[in-house]
Protein backbone atom coordinates (compact mmCIF):
# COMPACT_ATOMS: atom_id res chain seq x y z
CA UNK A 1 0.00 0.00 0.00
CA UNK A 2 2.90 2.35 0.77
CA UNK A 3 4.69 1.28 -2.35
CA UNK A 4 1.61 2.60 -4.29
CA UNK A 5 1.01 5.81 -2.76
CA UNK A 6 4.51 6.79 -3.25
CA UNK A 7 4.11 5.24 -6.76
CA UNK A 8 1.13 7.82 -7.06
CA UNK A 9 3.01 10.46 -5.33
CA UNK A 10 5.29 10.66 -7.81
CA UNK A 11 3.14 10.49 -11.01
CA UNK A 12 1.33 13.32 -9.66
CA UNK A 13 4.79 15.19 -8.97
CA UNK A 14 5.66 14.11 -12.96
CA UNK A 15 2.38 15.34 -14.38
CA UNK A 16 2.32 18.85 -12.25
CA UNK A 17 5.77 19.71 -13.21
CA UNK A 18 4.78 18.20 -17.33
CA UNK A 19 1.96 21.14 -17.10
CA UNK A 20 3.81 23.75 -15.80
CA UNK A 21 6.41 23.28 -17.99
CA UNK A 22 3.84 23.09 -20.40
CA UNK A 23 2.10 26.11 -19.35
CA UNK A 24 5.75 27.99 -19.14
CA UNK A 25 6.28 26.88 -22.82
CA UNK A 26 2.94 28.76 -23.85
CA UNK A 27 2.85 31.94 -21.82
CA UNK A 28 6.78 32.19 -23.38
CA UNK A 29 5.26 31.88 -27.18
CA UNK A 30 2.55 34.01 -26.97
CA UNK A 31 5.24 36.30 -25.40
CA UNK A 32 7.28 36.01 -28.36
CA UNK A 33 3.85 36.31 -30.88
CA UNK A 34 3.19 39.88 -29.29
CA UNK A 35 6.86 41.15 -29.38
CA UNK A 36 6.74 39.84 -32.86
CA UNK A 37 3.48 41.40 -33.51
CA UNK A 38 4.56 44.92 -31.68
CA UNK A 39 7.36 44.92 -33.75
CA UNK A 40 5.91 44.43 -37.09
CA UNK A 41 3.46 47.42 -36.52
CA UNK A 42 6.22 49.15 -35.69
CA UNK A 43 8.04 49.06 -38.90
CA UNK A 44 4.90 49.19 -40.87
CA UNK A 45 4.08 52.61 -39.38
CA UNK A 46 7.92 53.78 -40.02
CA UNK A 47 7.78 52.31 -43.39
CA UNK A 48 4.63 53.99 -44.40
CA UNK A 49 6.24 57.50 -43.21
CA UNK A 50 9.66 57.20 -44.67
CA UNK A 51 8.35 55.46 -48.04
CA UNK A 52 6.81 59.16 -48.64
CA UNK A 53 9.47 61.78 -48.06
CA UNK A 54 9.22 64.71 -49.66
CA UNK A 55 11.27 67.80 -50.28
CA UNK A 56 9.61 70.33 -48.78
CA UNK A 57 11.25 73.75 -48.45
CA UNK A 58 10.91 75.80 -45.65
CA UNK A 59 12.81 79.20 -44.71
CA UNK A 60 15.91 79.12 -43.45
CA UNK A 61 17.10 82.86 -42.34
CA UNK A 62 17.25 84.68 -46.24
CA UNK A 63 17.27 81.11 -48.19
CA UNK A 64 15.71 78.09 -48.45
CA UNK A 65 16.62 74.85 -47.00
CA UNK A 66 15.13 71.37 -47.47
CA UNK A 67 12.84 69.66 -44.58
CA UNK A 68 15.42 66.79 -44.07
CA UNK A 69 18.11 66.25 -41.16
CA UNK A 70 19.50 63.16 -40.82
CA UNK A 71 21.93 62.20 -37.64
CA UNK A 72 22.79 59.24 -36.04
CA UNK A 73 20.55 58.76 -33.61
CA UNK A 74 17.40 60.66 -34.69
CA UNK A 75 16.05 61.26 -38.18
CA UNK A 76 13.58 64.68 -39.68
CA UNK A 77 11.67 64.76 -42.27
CA UNK A 78 8.54 66.19 -44.15
CA UNK A 79 6.52 63.49 -45.49
CA UNK A 80 3.19 63.44 -47.63
CA UNK A 81 -0.06 63.70 -46.12
CA UNK A 82 -2.21 60.62 -44.96
CA UNK A 83 -4.89 59.87 -46.72
CA UNK A 84 -7.30 58.99 -44.08
CA UNK A 85 -7.80 60.37 -40.63
CA UNK A 86 -9.86 62.74 -38.38
CA UNK A 87 -7.38 64.37 -36.47
CA UNK A 88 -6.94 68.52 -37.19
CA UNK A 89 -5.00 69.03 -40.32
CA UNK A 90 -4.35 65.08 -40.86
CA UNK A 91 -4.46 65.84 -44.67
CA UNK A 92 -1.68 67.73 -44.67
CA UNK A 93 2.18 68.10 -45.30
CA UNK A 94 3.48 67.21 -41.92
CA UNK A 95 7.52 67.06 -40.52
CA UNK A 96 8.02 63.87 -38.83
CA UNK A 97 11.42 63.47 -35.99
CA UNK A 98 12.23 60.13 -34.73
CA UNK A 99 14.16 59.51 -31.84
CA UNK A 100 14.58 57.42 -28.72
CA UNK A 101 13.89 59.45 -25.17
CA UNK A 102 15.04 57.68 -22.29
CA UNK A 103 11.64 57.34 -20.22
CA UNK A 104 9.73 56.66 -23.10
CA UNK A 105 11.46 54.72 -25.55
CA UNK A 106 11.15 55.43 -29.41
CA UNK A 107 8.74 58.75 -30.05
CA UNK A 108 7.49 60.48 -33.51
CA UNK A 109 7.15 64.03 -33.17
CA UNK A 110 4.73 65.49 -35.37
CA UNK A 111 4.03 69.16 -36.55
CA UNK A 112 2.51 71.39 -39.97
CA UNK A 113 4.75 73.58 -41.56
CA UNK A 114 2.08 74.97 -43.79
CA UNK A 115 -0.35 75.89 -40.80
CA UNK A 116 2.10 78.67 -39.85
CA UNK A 117 3.16 81.62 -41.92
CA UNK A 118 3.31 80.88 -45.26
CA UNK A 119 6.71 80.25 -46.56
CA UNK A 120 7.96 79.57 -43.09
CA UNK A 121 9.05 77.21 -40.89
CA UNK A 122 6.58 78.14 -37.88
CA UNK A 123 4.26 75.46 -37.53
CA UNK A 124 1.50 74.38 -34.76
CA UNK A 125 2.67 72.95 -31.47
CA UNK A 126 4.38 69.55 -32.24
CA UNK A 127 2.57 66.07 -31.45
CA UNK A 128 4.41 63.34 -29.72
CA UNK A 129 3.49 60.08 -30.06
CA UNK A 130 4.91 56.85 -28.80
CA UNK A 131 5.97 54.22 -31.37
CA UNK A 132 7.86 51.37 -29.27
CA UNK A 133 8.23 51.88 -24.94
CA UNK A 134 10.75 48.91 -25.52
CA UNK A 135 13.17 51.10 -27.36
CA UNK A 136 16.72 51.87 -26.08
CA UNK A 137 18.64 52.98 -28.87
CA UNK A 138 18.06 53.62 -32.21
CA UNK A 139 20.89 53.89 -35.27
CA UNK A 140 20.11 55.60 -38.27
CA UNK A 141 22.45 55.60 -41.44
CA UNK A 142 21.62 56.86 -45.13
CA UNK A 143 22.09 56.08 -48.48
CA UNK A 144 23.15 58.77 -50.41
CA UNK A 145 24.40 59.46 -53.85
CA UNK A 146 27.91 60.91 -54.33
CA UNK A 147 29.07 63.54 -56.72
CA UNK A 148 27.15 65.19 -59.53
CA UNK A 149 24.38 63.41 -61.04
CA UNK A 150 26.98 63.32 -64.51
CA UNK A 151 30.11 61.48 -62.66
CA UNK A 152 27.86 58.31 -62.18
CA UNK A 153 29.50 57.98 -58.85
CA UNK A 154 28.20 54.88 -56.28
CA UNK A 155 25.94 56.13 -53.43
CA UNK A 156 27.28 55.20 -50.03
CA UNK A 157 26.22 55.04 -46.72
CA UNK A 158 26.83 57.83 -44.04
CA UNK A 159 25.62 58.41 -40.26
CA UNK A 160 24.20 61.66 -41.07
CA UNK A 161 22.89 63.79 -43.91
CA UNK A 162 21.65 67.14 -44.18
CA UNK A 163 21.45 68.35 -47.75
CA UNK A 164 21.52 72.42 -46.81
CA UNK A 165 25.07 71.42 -46.11
CA UNK A 166 25.03 69.27 -49.49
CA UNK A 167 27.81 71.49 -52.44
CA UNK A 168 27.30 68.64 -55.08
CA UNK A 169 23.53 69.32 -56.56
CA UNK A 170 22.78 71.13 -59.68
CA UNK A 171 24.02 74.58 -59.80
CA UNK A 172 20.32 75.12 -61.09
CA UNK A 173 19.50 74.09 -57.29
CA UNK A 174 22.43 75.93 -54.96
CA UNK A 175 21.12 79.74 -56.18
CA UNK A 176 18.07 81.43 -57.09
CA UNK A 177 16.38 81.33 -60.60
CA UNK A 178 18.02 83.68 -63.00
CA UNK A 179 16.82 86.82 -63.98
CA UNK A 180 13.30 86.52 -62.13
CA UNK A 181 10.72 88.85 -63.37
CA UNK A 182 9.86 91.80 -61.88
CA UNK A 183 6.53 90.45 -60.37
CA UNK A 184 8.34 87.35 -59.13
CA UNK A 185 11.36 89.76 -57.38
CA UNK A 186 11.31 89.46 -53.85
CA UNK A 187 9.27 86.12 -53.56
CA UNK A 188 12.14 83.79 -54.62
CA UNK A 189 14.34 82.64 -52.14
CA UNK A 190 17.70 81.17 -52.95
CA UNK A 191 17.98 77.01 -52.07
CA UNK A 192 20.92 76.57 -49.72
CA UNK A 193 22.67 72.98 -50.46
CA UNK A 194 20.67 70.50 -53.23
CA UNK A 195 17.29 68.93 -52.82
CA UNK A 196 18.99 65.54 -53.05
CA UNK A 197 17.64 63.14 -50.41
CA UNK A 198 18.64 60.30 -48.98
CA UNK A 199 18.05 56.83 -51.43
CA UNK A 200 17.21 54.88 -48.07
CA UNK A 201 17.02 55.10 -44.58
CA UNK A 202 18.60 52.25 -42.49
CA UNK A 203 17.26 51.53 -39.40
CA UNK A 204 18.81 49.34 -36.53
CA UNK A 205 17.02 49.48 -32.96
CA UNK A 206 18.40 47.59 -29.64
CA UNK A 207 14.95 47.05 -27.42
CA UNK A 208 14.73 45.84 -24.43
CA UNK A 209 12.36 42.10 -24.57
CA UNK A 210 10.47 40.87 -21.84
CA UNK A 211 7.23 41.81 -19.04
CA UNK A 212 9.54 43.76 -17.20
CA UNK A 213 11.80 46.21 -17.90
CA UNK A 214 14.33 45.64 -15.67
CA UNK A 215 13.87 41.55 -15.89
CA UNK A 216 14.22 41.68 -20.09
CA UNK A 217 17.04 41.01 -22.08
CA UNK A 218 18.46 43.71 -24.82
CA UNK A 219 17.97 42.45 -28.36
CA UNK A 220 19.85 44.60 -31.13
CA UNK A 221 17.26 44.11 -33.97
CA UNK A 222 18.57 43.23 -37.38
CA UNK A 223 18.97 46.62 -39.69
CA UNK A 224 15.63 47.38 -41.50
CA UNK A 225 16.18 49.82 -44.76
CA UNK A 226 13.48 51.48 -46.06
CA UNK A 227 13.97 52.71 -49.37
CA UNK A 228 13.09 56.33 -50.09
CA UNK A 229 10.44 56.97 -53.12
CA UNK A 230 10.44 60.25 -53.71
CA UNK A 231 10.54 61.14 -57.34
CA UNK A 232 10.14 57.57 -58.83
CA UNK A 233 7.36 56.06 -60.36
CA UNK A 234 5.87 54.13 -57.65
Amino acid sequence: MLISMTILALIFVTVLGAIRIGSKSWESGEQRAEENQRTRTLFDTMALELTTVYPLRVKDQDRDVIAFRGKPDSVSFATLPQSYGAEPFSHMMRIVTYGVESDRGLVATERYPLVGVAGSSDSVKGRERGLDARALDARFRYLVPEGKSEEKLPPTWRDSWDPSEDDAGPPSLLSSVSAPSPLARGTQRALRGSDRLPLAVEITLTIRQGKGSQEGRELILPPLVFPVHVGRTL
